[in-house]
């Protein structure tokens, strides 16, 4: 897991340093199916359809049942999710910052951005659940995907302690979020994906 910034950097350098592993089609091969997909994907990102169709669903196309799969969890994500979307931004820019995944960083601090968190905010996912200006309940989300990360499992410290605001079907969602994020960002990352549009990746705050 990174721990600093110049991490983060070298990071980056690594994974964006040499050719993407697999061509994404062109555009004039996406069929209508994988069109209405990104369509939805981006209706529920507040995306128009030609700045979503991004490099990712362009590769992920070539394999149509799986793009169909994962765009189905991520519209449940942001359509159905029972988290608040501050909180779900929280715990997924902290999967991001922890596996390393440039893109998924870049992309999430934009979506971050719409949502009315500030550079301090996403400064302070980097920093983790000890940084000053958490509430409990904040710090301890963060706490669960560090904990997830490290021991695949949240502690019963901070399960009682997210208890405490969130219902069950919240707890329930927390692991899955953070396993579909991670999903994502070893693809990403396996695959080298250039940063969409104009992404910094971890240079954004």
């Amino acid at each position: 897991m990174m721990q600093s910034d110049s991490e983060a950097e070298e990071r980056q350098r690594t994974i964006l340093g040499a050719p993407i592993r697999i061509a994404p089609m062109e555009q004039d091969e996406l069929g209508p199916e994988v069109r209405d997909q990104v369509a939805r994907i981006g209706a529920s990102l507040g995306y128009q359809a030609p700045e979503v169709l991004t490099t990712h669903f362009a590769v992920m196309a070539r394999h149509p049942a799986m793009f169909r799969c994962q765009l189905e969890t991520g519209i449940m994500f942001f359509t159905e999710c029972t988290l608040p979307p501050r909180e779900r931004e929280l715990a997924v820019l902290r999967t991001a910052w922890h596996a390393g995944a440039p893109y998924e960083w870049g992309e999430h601090v934009d979506i971050a951005r719409k949502l009315g968190m500030t550079p301090e905010d996403t400064d302070r996912v980097r920093a983790g659940p000890q940084a000053p200006g958490w509430s409990e309940h904040e710090a301890a989300l963060l706490t669960a995907v560090d904990e997830l990360f490290a021991d695949k499992m949240i502690s019963d410290a901070t399960w009682a302690k997210l208890a405490e605001t969130w219902n069950d079907a919240q707890l329930i969602e927390l692991p899955c979020l953070v396993g579909q994020y991670l999903g994502v960002a070893m693809l990403q990352n396996s695959l080298r994906m250039p940063l969409a549009r104009e992404s910094k990746g971890f240079a954004e705050r």
